[in-house]
């Protein structure tokens, strides 16, 4: 090799030092300013860890209003960083902590029980480690962890995909709080209903799910409560007055829901307007109770606590309530307590009501006429009988009505019979559809996939070896071989 020839070797080797050099003199300073400002960027197809508009807009907004949420993360906050399931959920937290608005305190709940305790001194809420707690200017909400995920798994239970729709609650419960509006049902009295006091289990959990409930008495009150979302009637012992029908009817042309509960009454009293206001929704009552005459749907052999089925959602109907509760989702046996039963009216407005039933006997139940003054009662054998309906009326702004035969399974002694739960479960799931306590930020859910290899089989596991490890190599081998061939060129 001549001079030349050494002398441009070593200028070229010169040059490749000295730009390797500049490389790491940018690069080191570089990192270490952006690791400095914790500047990361968002290279997920949809965004999984970047807040919308939508909840950035309205954080700007509380911030310039002065405005913090305390917000309340029942585990260690550190904990989520490092696992990969929850990692959407730490880097959601983090741009929600960038505003002042949301000011987050994490704790561990069995090392700090005393603050829990301080949080929930009532016991309103059965709260699980990894639940928030939303809490300004004396209201509390609490999102249950586990909705802050919805996961999909394949026939072998294995995850393929999970929906992380944790920010349209969190924005959602931050604007509920700072709104002030908590939904609140209100138990009607005055007519030997069911005290709620009675019924302190279902008061804790509608508390646990951000409902509040309330007595009212409309021979007092002027009218239905505004802040009423949906007016519960438990089992009275004797018909609305005139002034209270016209109160409630007044409240359902705004919209307003009633549930009522109608415990089989075997003294000579009717209901003309409480009869009134269901046929406005196209629902009859009839006066009676039911009893099943075969032994094996009856519980521990009782004859007026009887095996039912839950109706599934038909042609005809529009809404899909008991679908969690039909067989394929559910191991337990529908049961109803002491009970009676209802039909529909095919009243003028029929064609624009949905009304289906919801909880049906079989046909080896019969109506027993019970109570009431009618004159020639009648016996009602072999067909089906609704022991639960609901009804939505679109004249009335999707007033809402559900009627059940019993209220027994609301009450603190039905509540704790596993026989009944499925009914409670049912009623629960008729307060959502009524009126639902979550403020929907129409924030889109942000799927996550998984993905995966499936290797069949051996030559097939080969061949990808080959692919993903020979190949390279052997480019690097030939690269090697080149520049040894020309290193001295």
């Amino acid at each position: 090799m001549n001079t030349s020839v050494k002398s441009k070797n070593r200028r070229f080797t010169a040059l490749a030092w000295i730009l390797a050099a500049m490389v790491l003199i940018v690069a080191i300073p570089l990192n270490l300013i952006f690791g400095r400002i914790n500047f990361t960027y968002d290279m997920t197809p949809n965004s999984m860890y970047t807040l919308s508009k939508t909840t950035t807009n309205y954080l700007d907004e509380l911030d310039q209003k002065g405005i913090v949420v305390d917000v309340y993360y029942l585990d260690n906050f550190s904990n989520l960083e490092n696992n990969l399931e929850t990692l959407a959920l730490y880097r959601t937290l983090l741009a929600y902590k960038e505003h002042k608005c949301f000011n987050l305190q994490s704790f561990d709940p069995d090392v700090e029980p005393a603050k829990l305790r301080a949080l929930n001194p009532d016991g309103v809420f059965n709260l699980s480690r990894g639940d928030f707690l939303f809490v300004y200017n004396g209201m509390t909400k609490r999102l249950p962890g586990e909705l802050t995920y919805v996961f999909k798994v394949d026939e072998n239970d294995k995850i393929v995909s999970a929906d992380f729709r944790a920010e349209n609650y969190f924005t959602g419960y931050i604007k509920t709080v700072v709104d002030g509006e908590l939904p609140v049902l209100y138990f009607l009295e005055g007519h030997g209903e069911v005290p709620l006091t009675e019924m302190s289990l279902l008061k804790s959990n509608l508390g646990n799910n951000n409902y509040g409930a309330r007595p009212l008495n409309l021979m007092t009150a002027d009218a239905v409560p505004d802040d009423c979302r949906i007016l519960v009637i438990a089992s009275p012992e004797y018909d609305l007055e005139d002034d209270e029908y016209d109160k409630i009817l007044a409240y359902t042309k705004t919209g307003g829901n009633v549930s009522v509960f109608m415990n089989p009454n075997d003294a000579k009293t009717t209901y003309p307007n409480l009869e009134r206001l269901l046929a406005s929704y196209c629902v009859g009552m009839r006066y009676d109770r039911i009893t099943e005459t075969d032994e094996n749907r009856r519980s521990r052999g009782e004859t007026y606590a009887m095996m039912c089925d839950i109706n599934e959602q038909t042609d005809s109907s529009k809404e899909d309530l008991t679908s969690m509760l039909l067989p394929e989702n559910n191991d337990l046996e529908t049961f109803m307590p002491y009970s009676r039963s209802f039909y529909n009216i095919y009243g003028a407005n029929f064609s624009s009501i949905d009304t289906d039933a919801m909880i049906k006997t079989a046909v080896t139940a019969q109506s027993e006429p019970w109570g009431g003054t009618s004159k020639d009662p009648e016996t009602i054998t072999g067909q089906e009988l609704a022991l639960a309906m609901y009804a939505k009326d679109p004249d009335r702004n999707d007033s809402k009505l559900t009627v059940f035969g019993s209220s027994d399974f609301i009450t603190d002694t039905g509540s704790k019979n596993v026989y009944f739960v499925n009914p409670l479960t049912l009623f629960q799931a008729t307060i959502t559809w009524m009126y639902n306590s979550d403020v929907d930020m129409n924030i889109p859910n942000k799927e996550r996939t998984y993905d995966s290899l499936n290797i069949n089989s051996a030559s097939e596991a080969s061949s990808m070896i080959a692919l993903f490890i020979g190949f390279p190599v052997l480019i690097a081998a030939i690269g090697v071989v080149v520049w040894l061939r020309r290193k001295d060129a």
